[in-house]
């Protein structure tokens, strides 16, 4: 029997909000992938805090320095701006273009289960994105949590479908 297809999230965490840049509204987004292009495909936001979810309509974006400068629906001064601070940026995946063959992003890899040459290591729980490299965020087993960079030479295979990522060694597993 074929396994059913693994379940997508709907929404995509692309950042964060930071400090409101000058007195208009306007917030610093830390991107957790410098130099996407997310706001040219979307025209709403979803910005989620410990207290609630508001979806808000983007007016604006404009690239700054490793992130984004954004303008959104109802946010006019630099108050409201500041009472942003610390909200995640989400957007909807139907809002974003088809990826290329081989293309995934991130965050469908959590839950994946990860395996080395001498068997199972563990599953993704989550995503951690340095300025060099990101890197998945395991539970191992015995219960230990590790963190293993995502790039060759240490990962051979991703299927995002499977839901499982081949590792070559386990020698780049950071524990």
């Amino acid at each position: 029997m074929a396994a059913a297809p693994r379940q997508r999230p709907r929404r995509l965490q692309i950042g964060r909000i930071g400090a409101p840049h000058g007195l208009t509204g306007e917030v610093r987004v830390t991107l957790h992938f410098s130099g996407s292009d997310v706001f040219e495909h979307v025209r709403s936001v979803l910005l989620v805090t410990p207290t609630g979810e508001r979806e808000l309509g983007v007016r604006a974006a404009r690239p700054h320095g490793p992130g984004v400068l954004l303008r959104v629906e109802g946010v006019n001064d630099r108050d409201a701006a500041a009472a942003l601070r610390g909200a995640l940026v989400e957007v909807e995946r139907s809002g974003l273009p088809p990826l290329a063959p081989g293309e995934y992003y991130l965050v469908d890899l959590v839950g994946a289960q990860v395996v080395g040459p001498e068997g199972p290591v563990g599953v993704v729980t989550g995503i951690a994105t340095h300025p060099s490299v990101s890197c998945i965020e395991l539970e191992l087993g015995d219960g230990r949590r590790a963190e293993q960079m995502l790039s060759e030479p240490w990962v051979t295979r991703v299927d995002v479908e499977g839901g499982t990522i081949e590792l070559s060694s386990l020698d780049g597993l950071v524990i």
